[in-house]
């Protein structure tokens, strides 16, 4: 087992990411982007070698990630309609994804072997995620599946609602409009 720490890249604004062991030492380069159709993430070794590769194939609601090995297409991994716990199939692997979108943790099984764990690093200020890998020949593809999870978590918004929909009473000026008029004191002066 090898634990590895990637930057979150929702919070890293660097073109390329890489990828560490818990001694710091450079392991894998992920380079590429998300948002249009057909953009690729690549995974490569620090000698420049191509390991994988993940593929949007569809944008939307469920989106959808094909993933690639040697330039073969060895998955595709889409989103489902869950809620706050996921199960998500990757067809091609048997690959089966549960966790919580909201923590950022998951738990990658095959058959009843766990492949990866995912979660935020601890002391990193969640901008660090610890990826827990059983065999080695299987990091590639668990970094770029970690990269499609970590892509779909739903990060809640700091600022209360409160902040974010600054409503205007309609008794202030600069509207156009007229103090409210309190019709039950209308009534009863008549």
């Amino acid at each position: 087992m090898r634990t590895l720490y990637m930057r979150d890249r929702t919070t890293d604004r660097q073109p390329a990411t890489v990828v560490h062991d818990a001694n710091h030492n450079a392991i894998y380069l992920l380079a590429g982007k998300w948002g249009i159709r057909q953009d690729t993430l690549s995974l490569y070794n620090m000698h420049g070698d191509l390991l994988a590769e993940v593929k949007q194939l569809s944008l939307g609601l469920l989106p959808k990630f094909a993933l690639y090995v040697d330039q073969q297409r060895v998955g595709v991994v889409g989103k489902s309609l869950g809620f706050v716990r996921e199960v998500v199939y990757i067809r091609g692997l048997n690959w089966v994804i549960v966790g919580n979108a909201l923590t950022n943790h998951y738990r990658v099984f095959k058959g009843s072997r766990q492949i990866f764990a995912m979660e935020p690093a601890k002391n990193s200020g969640a901008s660090y995620l610890a990826i827990t890998i059983g065999v080695k020949s299987e990091e590639p593809l668990a970094i770029l599946v970690a990269c499609v999870l970590n892509h779909w978590a739903k990060r809640p918004d700091p600022k209360p609602i409160w902040d974010r929909f600054k409503f205007k009473s309609i008794s202030q000026p600069n509207l156009g409009l007229e103090a409210p008029i309190n019709i039950s004191n209308k009534i009863m002066n008549k």
